[in-house]
């Protein structure tokens, strides 16, 4: 049986958003508070967006905000490298969330984390700047306590996971996805049911749940060009042992005879895989399993001195789970 919240309709807006190939779809929750999703993607489905919204903790500030579906390869030149999505309010802009399109676990929890960003810049926090969370949050944390230590900040300057932003991001997804999410700060335990109720109490809890989303492995794709020597490196975290890595990449550049180039795996620090470029081989593949825990990234280096355009295909995935080619 479907749920009524199911059945909410639908409306396209005709008008073209801005940039070619868009448009603007609405929807709503289930107070009938808009959602306005900017969709650049032929792969988006946007009512498992609208739905996995509904299914957060959230108040009138979601009309506020407008989710931007855009391709994978996308995400880099809108949110930079190391960035899976990301949410803007500069400049007195509309909030928007970047986020790719596909539906998974990874994109549910990383959309969750990216509106956490939008309701604490929603929400004050009397007598501390911006970004801080939310009132009850802050306080459950001790982010005052942390802050006076120099343990976290209200900027990146010590790191990720020692933003204020990021941490309360992270506890907002956590609360609602539980141990399928990955939480990324390290150094802090995820919220417990006492800072989890805190939160829900504070925001308001659910009405309705998270739709089903595949726990399929995580494809990073991006695409571009190497100027002479430059490296593109993409960053990623293995939480736990047993993951598997699958890293595959082209360079080209029409009319040149052969092309140099160098593919590297690096973990914690250490090269655990690597293939080099030679004559007119210009495509290439490392597949690495058991890996992790661990900070990774993985690194397309031009060893030449002209431009390359190039193609990166990095697939994370535990053990057993399938992998494409």
């Amino acid at each position: 049986m479907k749920s009524a919240l199911a059945l909410l309709v639908l409306v396209l807006t005709l008008g073209l958003a801005a940039g070619a190939n868009a448009a603007i779809i609405t929807s709503t929750d289930g107070q009938g508070r808009r959602i306005t999703f900017d969709v650049r993607s032929t792969a988006a489905d946007t009512d498992w967006y609208a739905s996995v919204l509904r299914g957060t903790a959230h108040g009138n500030e979601i009309s506020n905000l407008t989710v931007r579906i855009v391709p994978d390869q996308s995400i880099d030149a809108l949110c930079g490298e190391a960035a899976a999505a990301c949410y803007t309010h500069d400049n007195g802009g509309k909030p928007t969330i970047m986020i790719p399109a596909g539906k998974s676990q990874f994109i549910e929890g990383t959309l969750i984390h990216e509106y956490g960003h939008h309701l604490d810049a929603s929400t004050r926090v009397p007598g501390v700047p911006e970004l801080n969370g939310t009132p009850a949050w802050w306080a459950a944390r001790g982010m005052a306590s942390l802050f006076a230590s120099r343990q976290v900040a209200f900027d990146y300057s010590q790191g990720w996971d020692h933003s204020i932003a990021e941490i309360f991001a992270e506890d907002y997804a956590y609360i609602h996805v539980g141990p399928t999410y990955h939480y990324a700060i390290t150094w802090m335990t995820p919220p417990d049911d006492a800072l989890k109720a805190t939160m829900f109490a504070e925001l308001g809890t659910p009405t309705s749940a998270l739709p089903a989303a595949p726990n399929t492995p995580l494809t990073i794709n991006r695409v571009g060009t190497l100027t002479p020597h430059d490296v593109k490196s993409v960053p990623f975290g293995l939480l736990g042992p047993g993951r598997r890595v699958t890293f595959n990449a082209t360079v080209s550049r029409p009319q040149r005879k052969g092309v140099r180039a160098r593919m590297q795996i690096i973990c914690n620090g250490s090269v655990v895989a690597k293939k080099t470029f030679v004559r007119r081989q210009a495509k290439g593949m490392l597949d690495v399993k058991n890996l992790g825990p661990g900070d990774c990234d993985a690194r397309l280096t031009n060893t030449t001195g002209v431009s390359l355009k190039y193609t990166v295909k990095v697939q994370l995935a535990v053990e057993g789970e399938t992998t494409g080619g």
